[in-house]
């Protein structure tokens, strides 16, 4: 059986506890958490796994829950409300509330937790759970803010052996995702009629019945936010999760720290991403055209403009991403704004170099730099568009980064130095020094590289659409045939 056929399109969320220990006046499944009300980024974090019906149980305060809940944009999954009148009493009866709902495997996630969203793959890739349950489970104890108060795991050759909040021994700490069946339901039922009414209990139940698995989390993130102490890591969590792997030395150590708390102040406003790559665009050609007035400080302030929106152009995506509007449409936008202001500023700066009357090397280098910009971007925008899976040019697959000849290796040089924080910086620092019409003829051949490339792409691209259509032609000639 693959993983795909594996996947289950239901879950179930509890959210009726009351939350004292966060002690704040909105009820915590409302607190919000980076512009987005915990139970609504829970909600939202399995939406974006593929799940379309969801079973919330809400308890204290549960219309108002309700109410918040479903004024939320975007989440498009049906959600079915269940109530648990006994709230103040232990969450196995919060679970039950679902037991003549769900007859079928489903994810079960925790209300007031942030979770990275690829555990919900790891548990699905962990096999078929039968007639038991597989915890998604962090092997590293020590990452947990307040362990005393975590519920502990002991595993062993991935079987669930014990758990609970009181163990002595053990070896992971419960990350509050599951994938489970309705076995579940059973399990905390006789649980309950015993006294011990937790979901724990009910695990621990199928655990002594071997039907209780464990799968290890990695180093995907997670946080229970229970306390005011854990709400600065949970954010802190998820502001990590939206670095790209893509990112260079400069966008990681200097970029990168700037946008993402920019992105921490700004998702608690309500600007939306498009609104912020607009603000972006106009920055980026704010500093074209007072570059094109040539001179020092006209250079000086262009370069100082253009490194601020190269560290403002990562704040749209990481606010679209912890708000989760991120779009091809999105990414589209971002991608083209972010590229006029990056052929703007060739041409600004162009015009500024023949404005100072430098001499003929530095404008002729700049139309071709911006000739090659023009022509290889061109090919690359083709390239997402046929794919149509993406607006965002790091979805182009650079099949130089796996080879090590000497053109690949130049390739790879080309590329990083048009990279738009790479471009940025190199700017800033030859308009401090006075020198930055050196950008042109250092542009101009890092561009020949990737309008070299582009050739290349370009090539691939008529041969596979002579593929397509070859079978359409020969289809045609045995019909008149």
């Amino acid at each position: 059986m693959t993983e795909a056929s594996q996947r289950v399109s239901q879950a179930l969320v509890l959210a009726a506890g009351q939350g004292l220990r966060l002690n704040h006046s909105t009820p915590k499944p409302l607190f919000p958490m980076l512009g987005v009300p915990l139970l609504a980024r829970t909600l939202l974090t399995l939406q974006r796994k593929g799940i379309t019906e969801a079973y919330v149980v809400l308890g204290y305060r549960g219309d108002e829950i309700r109410a918040g809940i479903e004024a939320i944009e975007g989440l498009t999954l049906e959600i079915h409300w269940l109530w648990n009148d006994q709230w103040e009493r232990p969450n196995g009866l919060s679970v039950l509330e679902a037991r003549a709902a769900l007859d079928g495997p489903f994810v079960l996630a925790m209300g007031d937790h942030v979770f990275d969203p690829e555990i919900v793959d790891l548990l699905h890739a962990a096999g078929p759970n039968g007639d038991g349950i597989v915890l998604a489970a962090d092997f590293v104890p020590g990452r947990v803010n307040d362990e005393a108060e975590a519920t502990r795991v002991l595993v062993s050759d991935d079987r669930i052996a014990r758990i609970g909040k009181g163990l002595e021994r053990y070896n992971a700490i419960d990350a509050g995702v599951f994938l489970a069946s309705p076995a579940l339901f059973d399990a905390v039922a006789a649980a309950c009629a015993e006294g011990r009414c937790t979901l724990s209990d009910g695990v621990q139940r199928l655990a002594d019945a071997g039907r209780a698995r464990a799968v290890d989390i990695g180093d995907r993130y997670w946080q229970d936010v229970d306390t005011k102490a854990d709400v600065p890591l949970a954010e802190r969590k998820l502001l990590r999760s939206i670095r790209k792997p893509s990112d260079g030395p400069i966008s990681r150590h200097l970029n990168r720290p700037i946008s993402t708390a920019l992105s921490r102040l700004l998702v608690r406003t309500g600007v939306t991403p498009g609104q912020l790559t607009f603000a972006n665009l106009l920055l980026g050609l704010a500093a074209a055209l007072i570059a094109a007035q040539g001179g020092y400080w006209p250079f000086l302030i262009a370069g100082i403009l253009f490194q601020l929106a190269s560290v403002l152009d990562g704040v749209d995506g990481e606010v679209a991403k912890l708000t989760f509007r991120a779009s091809k449409r999105g990414e589209w936008f971002d991608t083209l704004s972010d590229n006029l202001t990056y052929l703007a500023c060739l041409v600004g700066l162009t015009v500024g170099a023949a404005r100072a009357s430098l001499p003929d090397l530095y404008p002729i280098s700049g139309i071709l730099g911006l000739g090659f910009a023009v022509a290889g971007l061109g090919t690359l925008y083709s390239y997402l568009w046929r794919r149509g899976e993406s607006g965002s040019l790091l979805a182009v697959d650079y099949d130089f980064w796996n080879q090590d000849d000497l053109l690949s290796r130049a390739l790879r040089v080309g590329q990083y130095l048009t990279k738009r924080d790479v471009f940025a910086f190199i700017l800033m620092i030859l308009a401090i020094i006075g020198q930055l019409p050196l950008a042109l003829p250092f542009f101009a051949g890092a561009t020949f590289i990737v309008f070299a490339y582009s050739l290349k792409m370009k090539a691939s691209l008529l041969r596979a659409r002579r593929t397509l259509r070859s079978p359409q032609r020969t289809s045609r000639r045995s019909l008149a045939a």
